[in-house]
């Protein structure tokens, strides 16, 4: 009578699951850091007693006092400003360019990036502010 052995068997890891976690992780933080994109810039909006809200159809202008341009949190040049502004005149004719300035950028350089926009077709521009807390301020 042979006496059969038994083989070791090795331990299995499930890795089709992984893959789906691994991609969920990847979206969630892809997600949150567009998120915070905005929070980074440094500007400092000026005070305002009327607040309004806007939704949809929008894109933010961020001009720091460093001189720095940005859209939608990412820096980007003058020229590119121009191209991006077209791009979205042209996909949605009512699209507001929404630009948030630092309070100590002099307003010439505001009225040059308002120009830009208007030349590249987005005529429905927006200045942000941000609403005083007390009258007296």
């Amino acid at each position: 009578m042979a006496i059969k052995r038994k083989t070791k068997q090795l331990p299995l890891v499930p890795v089709s699951s992984m893959a789906d976690i691994a991609f969920i992780l990847l979206i969630f933080f892809i997600l949150t850091s567009a998120v915070d994109m905005e929070k980074s810039i440094p500007v400092d909006l000026p005070l305002s007693e009327i607040s309004t809200t806007t939704s949809g159809g929008y894109f933010h202008v961020w001009l720091s006092r460093e001189g720095g341009l940005f859209i939608n949190g990412a820096p980007i040049s003058a020229d590119d400003l121009i191209s991006t502004a077209k791009y979205r005149a042209a996909a949605n004719p009512r699209v507001k360019g929404m630009i948030g300035a630092d309070r100590e950028v002099g307003f010439s350089r505001i009225n040059t990036v308002m120009e830009m926009l208007r030349d590249s077709g987005v005529f429905n521009i927006v200045l942000l502010t941000r609403k005083k807390e007390n009258a007296d301020n």
